[in-house]
């Protein structure tokens, strides 16, 4: 009965064993394939994120030359867009310039038409302006005649007090 008993309790071991054996490496798997999956996913993150970053690199130096290429398009646009409206603005004041120029010589012309120089008309007028000196020189005579004979009447009366 012994033998019986250690036959049974060699083949619970053996069973034990091959059930620990068995649930161990089923722990195993089920391990490495999470470890297995995080890993594929931490890898293919890693892929992502680097792909992102040099898509982004890739885009802005793509867009900085790009810009780059258009602002140099504008400022030569702007620049010859100048250079014509100087060019206009030149024809332009050139025109003007010749135009006010016609027009003071015309005004300049019918002045000088007008105008009527003779002894006469310089002689009336010089004889307006005198006429016109003379009175404001009497008047001028008047008056100081008129103070002075009211100040030597305040003498001649401070000197009788």
């Amino acid at each position: 009965m012994n033998r019986k008993r250690h036959n049974s309790d060699l083949k619970w071991k053996s069973v034990a064993r091959k059930t620990l054996v068995i649930f161990f490496l089923l722990i195993g798997c089920t391990i490495h394939v999470t470890f297995a999956n995080t890993d594929m996913q931490s890898l293919i993150s890693s892929w992502f994120d680097t792909n992102t970053d040099e898509s982004v690199k890739t885009m802005e130096e793509e867009l900085n030359r790009v810009k780059q290429q258009q602002l140099e398009r504008l400022q030569m646009e702007i620049r010859s867009q100048m250079d014509t409206v100087d060019q206009e603005l030149q024809i332009l004041l050139d025109q003007q310039i010749m135009e006010r120029s016609s027009e003071l010589e015309q005004y300049a012309d019918e002045i000088i038409q007008d105008i009527e120089i003779s002894p006469n008309n310089i002689n009336q007028e010089l004889q307006i302006e005198m006429d016109a000196i003379i009175i404001q020189a009497k008047d001028d005579m008047d008056l100081l005649r008129k103070n002075n004979s009211i100040q030597n009447d305040n003498i001649i009366e401070s000197e009788k007090d």
